[in-house]
């Protein structure tokens, strides 16, 4: 059994949470969202793993040919200078974009576009939570 050294890992609460068409963004409302300075804090705290979010309903909404990938061009980077390793999630506590939903039997279809559009662009990213809760 190899023997790997304890890292310490990190999350940012990214709730995207849509009840009929009101949405509650969690990481607008805690100010992460306009702070990239968060993660050179976290970087300095030790963190070797962060869990962050690339929301298919903020990015790409309508679709990911018309995705808007500068928010995640801009973190990601900045996570990758730091030598911090993203666990990139893609719904959280969400349902997707507002033409679609869990029940809908076109969502994974949906997400996988997404996701797949997502694997492309970023292809050095390895870690995910496709879908959280």
């Amino acid at each position: 059994m190899s023997q790997r050294p304890l890292e310490l890992w990190g999350g940012v609460e990214c709730t995207y949470n849509r009840v009929q068409d009101r949405y509650f963004d969690q990481c607008r409302r805690s100010g992460h969202c306009e702070r990239a300075e968060d993660l050179d804090l976290l970087a300095k705290l030790g963190v070797r793993a962060l869990r962050y979010p690339a929301l298919w309903e903020l990015i790409a909404p309508d679709g990911p040919h018309l995705a808007d990938w500068t928010w995640p061009d801009e973190r990601l980077v900045q996570l990758r200078k730091l030598d911090v390793r993203p666990i990139v999630t893609l719904v959280h506590h969400g349902s997707g974009p507002p033409h679609t939903s869990l029940v809908d039997p076109l969502f994974p279809t949906k997400l996988a576009a997404y996701a797949r559009a997502f694997a492309e662009r970023y292809p050095w990213v390895e870690d995910y939570t496709p879908i959280n809760e």
